[in-house]
């Protein structure tokens, strides 16, 4: 028998690695890694489109969003505020803000992630968008919707925030949103999660990125989860379920009461009507009941007033799963928990119905909603998109790479352009030049519960230089919200023209006109 190598001794001869076994070995790892390479690509990747897992894809997916997000965003800085990174009223490239009112009635929405800083496919999506949107639904044509914060911000640092926009814009209501990590003080630490480097050397972890991506995602979210308890503590922090409840306790709330005191304080300084409003992510009360028990008395003893959405919430979709894909889906996808436009539409619609019992005189009288088609928001950050009519004509350029495109859930890079107010339409024309193909995907909004189901109709694949989609009967009566696109263009020739043509029956809505 042939093997490596041969060993004689005691009249009995040792064979070091048989051919045979080395030809078995060889093949039964050639079996395990095509298994590996399958199971990522196929059954992993097919979850991962579904929405079922917080997979590699998901993850590569947010990234591109965070990057295009920091990069179109267009802050109304004052004086003081002037680094980049400093918190401040919110704007982007499409959707301007100006210490100037563009309407005759403002409310200003304080925040922190929730206002900016989570990796939305569309910025209208988040939920003080959703609140502008609403209103002009309803009429309310008159009120501008703006917000203040950033990513990580406390109540104590919005309120420090708000003593510096709040002169500046002078809104006439004030609404300060709340999540349960806004007690924090910077009294109890998170852990440090850079302790937790993986052990793969830096070229096998390219490999494996390339060969079996969503694999060796599931095995450092494992291996960071177990690892990270060997850290707990007071030096090195908390997990974070834990450091959430630690900061609902002792010194850190005590100073949290002396917070909520402190913006009855300045609304009574300002002389400007605030009403506190929680926003949970899901109708699921064990997550963050706990939070609302202890941190509502303060604000009601503050007296300032409170709009509780949760049991609401729970009271229309009762029964929600904590865990699996019926609780995945009030988050903005798989890889992000912060909640997602069937969340934030009802937290907006829950909003607006407070706003008309408590505060009509704010809101005004009705009028004819306009229908125009109007773009506010666009992926990439540097499509240069820019109206050419008030009649849904746009321009833009293509762009000459992939790299800032979204990917997910096609799992496939496309362009994207978002809606400012979600209107029916009939028609998609796209046309340029250099224009060889292109393929369109639509989502609409949801006719009962009002919005955007992010649920991709694929319009199809049409080639040529003049290309027109006409949508079918089961779309065009359903509000449009985001288009999402894929072209051949030449690479000298990437200026494109897209005509958004509304629904002939869709009217402005006189609903409710007074």
């Amino acid at each position: 028998m042939r093997a490596l190598a041969n060993i004689r001794w005691r009249r009995k001869t040792w064979r070091i690695c048989p051919w045979t076994s080395v030809r078995s070995a060889v093949v039964s790892l050639v079996v395990v890694a095509a298994f590996a390479v399958l199971f990522d690509h196929w059954i992993l990747a097919g979850l991962e489109r579904r929405g079922l897992v917080a997979s590699d894809g998901w993850k590569r997916h947010n990234r591109v969003i965070d990057l295009n997000l920091n990069r179109k965003s267009r802050a109304v800085l004052l004086p003081k505020l002037t680094t980049p990174n400093a918190p401040d009223v919110r704007a982007w490239v499409g959707h301007e803000v100006t210490q100037e009112r563009i309407k005759k009635r403002r409310i200003l929405v304080m925040g922190d992630s929730y206002v900016w800083g989570a990796p939305y496919l569309t910025l209208n999506h988040m939920w003080w968008r959703q609140l502008a949107i609403e209103l002009q639904r309803r009429g309310y044509n008159d009120v501008e919707v703006i917000a203040a914060g950033r990513s990580g911000m406390s109540t104590h640092e919005e309120l420090d925030l708000a003593r510096k926009v709040v002169p500046q814009f002078r809104p006439d209501l004030i609404l300060w949103g709340f999540v349960t990590n806004d007690p924090d003080e910077r009294i109890v630490k998170q852990i440090n999660t850079s302790q937790l480097a993986s052990p793969i050397p830096g070229r096998v972890q390219t490999l494996l990125r390339q060969v079996t991506p969503r694999l060796l995602d599931l095995f450092n979210a494992r291996r960071n989860d177990k690892l990270a308890k060997s850290y707990l503590g007071a030096e090195f922090g908390y997990e974070y379920s834990d450091w959430l409840r630690r900061i609902h306790d002792g010194e850190n709330f005590t100073l949290y009461r002396q917070t909520v005191k402190n913006v009855s304080i300045f609304l009574n300084e300002v002389q400007i009507p605030g009403l506190m409003i929680t926003l949970p992510e899901a109708p699921i009360a064990e997550r963050i009941a706990f939070s609302y028990d202890r941190v509502l008395p303060l604000w009601r003893d503050a007296g300032i007033p409170i709009l509780d959405n949760l049991p609401a919430f729970i009271q229309r979709f009762p029964q929600t799963e904590t865990t699996g894909p019926n609780a995945l889906i009030w988050g903005i996808n798989p890889a992000d928990g912060h909640p997602g436009p069937r969340a934030t539409a009802f937290l907006a619609r829950q909003t607006v119905d407070r706003l008309e019992q408590d505060y009509p005189q704010l809101l005004g009288l009705k009028s004819s909603t306009s229908a125009d088609v109007r773009i506010n928001d666009w992926l990439p950050f540097n499509l240069d998109l820019k109206p050419q009519s008030d009649a849904g004509m746009f321009e833009f350029t293509y762009p000459d790479t992939d790299e800032l495109l979204p990917t997910m859930p096609l799992d496939t890079p496309t362009v994207l352009v978002a809606l400012e107010q979600p209107v029916t339409l009939s028609r998609i024309r796209l046309s340029g030049a250099g224009l060889k193909s292109a393929r369109l995907w639509l989502s609409t909004y949801d006719p009962v519960e009002r919005y955007d189901t992010e649920d991709w109709s694929d319009l199809g694949l049409v080639e040529g230089a003049e290309l027109s989609w006409t949508l079918p009967a089961e779309l065009s009566s359903r509000e449009a919200s985001v288009i999402l696109l894929k072209a051949d263009v030449q690479p000298t020739s990437r200026r494109l023209n897209l005509v958004l043509d509304k629904t002939e029956s869709q009217l402005p809505s006189t609903e409710g006109v007074q």
